[in-house]
C-alpha cells in the first residue's frame, strides 16, 4: 500500500516513481492529496493507460507550491527535465507545446513551438525556452492571462503599424511601430523590460516582479502621474489574480475540442453584480474595420461557460462605409435578432461604452425583445448597464469573464476583416 500520509491538501506537483526510483509521471494539482487519491480508485473507474501506470508505481513524492500557477510552471519544467514515460503517452496534443522568448533579438518575440518545430528552429544561447506543457490550450491560456500584467506582441510580421492588441493594452509598446516613433530608445527599453519580466515570471520569480511593479507604481504616484499609476496598479492586480485561477488540464484532456471560457464561480459573480439570473447563454458583439472600409461584425456565443463555436456568426456591414462603431453595432444587433430561429441569449455583451449600449438597447426596444444587455468600454475596462457604470477591480471573476468573451469576439471579427482585406488585395493585384 502506497503511503499518502505525508501528502498535504495544498497546490503542488506530484511525482510517481517505480521500484527503481525512475520517474514514471509528473502532474500538478490544486489539492495534492485529493488528486493522488483519485489514482487509487477501483480499476474499473480508470483508463487503461492509468491502470498500467498504477501497476508500475511504487512511490509518490510531492513538491508543494504557493499556487496552482506555480505548480503549472514547475510541472512543465520537470517534464522537460526528466521526460517521464507516461507523460509522453498521456499527452492530449499532437506534440507538446513550448514557449520561446527570443531574448537574443533587440525586440524579442514570443513564439509557440511544437516539439518538432523546436528542433527545426535556431535557438540562440540567450533565448529562453519553457515547457513542454501538458496541454497546449492551458499553455496558451496561461500566456493570455499573463499578457494583462506584462504586455507583449505576437504579431508575426512587423510592418511598421501597431498591432490590433495595442488598443486593448495587451501589446504596449508595440515593437512593430517603435522604430517610427521619436522616443524609440525609451520604448525599446520598455518592451525589452516587459519580455524579461515575462521570463522571470515563467521562471517562477513572480513575487520579485510584483515588488518591482509596486515600486514603479508608487514612484508614478509620487510624480502625480496618476493615470499611469492606475494602469500599473491594474497590471499588478491581474498578476495577483493569476495565483487564484484554476487551470484545469483534465478538462482539455477529456474534451480536447472544447474551449472553456468560465466556471460557475464567474457566472454566479456576474449574475450577482448585474442582478440577473445566471446567464446560461451569453452572446457578445464586436466590430472590426479600417477607416470604415470592409467593416465586419462578429457574434460569439458561450453556453454554460463553454465557447460554442458552431453558433458563431459574422456580418459584413452593409449600411455604412465610414467609421461609425455605434451605427455598425446597431446594424449587427438588428440583423442578429431578425433571426428568431436562433436561441435567445440570457445576456448580450456589446463591445464599447455608453453610446454603443444605448444604440443596442434602442434596437431591442423597437423590436420588442427583452434581453439583458451590458457593454464593456476598452480604455478603463468599465462595464455599462442601463442603470449606470460599474467599475470592477481586475481581480473580479465577473470582469474576467466579460473580458474573455470580448477578446474572443475581437479575435473572430478581426479574422474575418483580415480575410476580406486579403481578398481585396488579391483581386486588385490580378486586375493590374
Amino acid at each position: 500500500m502506497i503511503d499518502l500520509s505525508h501528502i498535504k491538501p495544498v497546490p503542488g506537483v506530484y511525482i510517481f516513481k517505480d521500484a527503481h526510483g525512475h520517474i514514471l509521471y509528473v502532474g500538478k494539482a490544486v489539492n495534492l492529496v485529493r488528486r493522488v487519491k483519485q489514482y487509487l480508485q477501483k480499476e474499473n473507474t480508470l483508463s487503461p493507460k492509468t491502470v498500467l501506470l498504477i501497476s508500475q508505481m511504487y512511490s509518490v513524492s510531492t513538491i508543494e507550491t504557493t499556487s496552482e500557477f506555480d505548480a503549472l510552471l514547475l510541472e512543465a519544467k520537470l517534464i522537460g527535465q526528466y521526460k517521464p514515460k507516461y507523460n509522453s503517452i498521456a499527452k492530449d496534443d499532437k506534440s507538446p507545446l513550448y514557449v520561446c522568448l527570443t531574448l537574443s533579438e533587440a525586440l524579442p518575440r514570443v513564439l509557440y513551438l511544437r516539439g518538432k518545430q523546436l528542433g527545426a528552429t535556431k535557438i540562440h544561447k540567450q533565448d529562453r525556452v519553457f515547457g513542454p506543457f501538458q496541454s497546449s490550450r492551458v499553455a496558451r491560456q496561461l500566456m493570455h492571462d499573463l499578457r494583462r500584467s506584462v504586455p507583449y506582441c505576437t504579431q508575426k510580421r512587423r510592418n511598421g503599424s501597431a498591432c490590433f492588441y495595442t488598443h486593448l493594452g495587451l501589446c504596449s509598446p508595440c515593437p512593430s511601430s517603435i522604430a517610427k516613433l521619436p522616443q524609440n530608445k525609451t520604448l525599446t527599453h520598455q518592451y525589452r523590460q516587459n519580455i524579461f519580466r515575462l521570463k522571470d515570471i515563467l521562471s517562477g520569480n513572480a513575487p520579485v516582479v510584483m515588488k518591482k511593479m509596486e515600486r514603479e507604481m508608487n514612484q508614478l504616484a509620487n510624480r502625480n502621474a496618476f493615470e499611469q499609476a492606475e494602469i500599473k496598479k491594474q497590471q499588478i492586480q491581474a498578476l495577483y489574480q493569476l495565483f487564484s485561477r484554476h487551470y484545469d488540464v483534465s478538462f482539455y484532456t477529456d474534451r480536447p475540442d472544447a474551449m472553456i471560457l468560465m466556471g460557475k464561480r464567474q457566472l454566479d459573480a456576474l449574475a450577482q453584480i448585474l442582478d440577473i439570473p445566471i446567464p446560461h447563454r451569453i452572446e457578445c458583439v464586436d466590430i472590426s474595420n479600417t477607416g470604415g472600409a470592409l467593416a465586419t461584425g462578429s457574434l460569439v456565443v458561450a453556453q454554460d461557460g463553454i465557447l460554442d463555436t458552431s453558433a458563431y456568426r459574422r456580418f459584413r456591414i452593409r449600411t455604412l462605409t465610414s467609421p461609425n462603431d455605434v451605427g455598425m453595432i446597431e446594424e449587427v444587433v438588428l440583423r442578429r435578432f431578425t433571426h428568431s430561429e436562433w436561441p435567445k441569449p440570457d445576456l448580450l455583451i456589446i463591445d464599447g461604452g455608453k453610446p454603443q449600449l444605448s444604440r443596442a438597447l434602442a434596437v431591442l426596444w423597437r423590436m420588442n425583445i427583452g434581453v439583458s444587455v451590458i457593454s464593456l468600454a476598452k480604455r478603463r475596462e468599465e462595464i455599462y448597464t442601463p442603470k449606470g457604470r460599474i467599475a470592477l477591480p481586475l481581480t473580479s471573476p465577473a470582469l474576467h469573464l466579460v473580458q474573455r468573451l470580448r477578446d474572443e469576439a475581437h479575435r473572430f471579427a478581426l479574422s474575418y476583416h483580415r480575410k476580406l482585406r486579403n481578398t481585396r488585395a488579391f483581386v486588385t493585384i490580378n486586375r493590374t
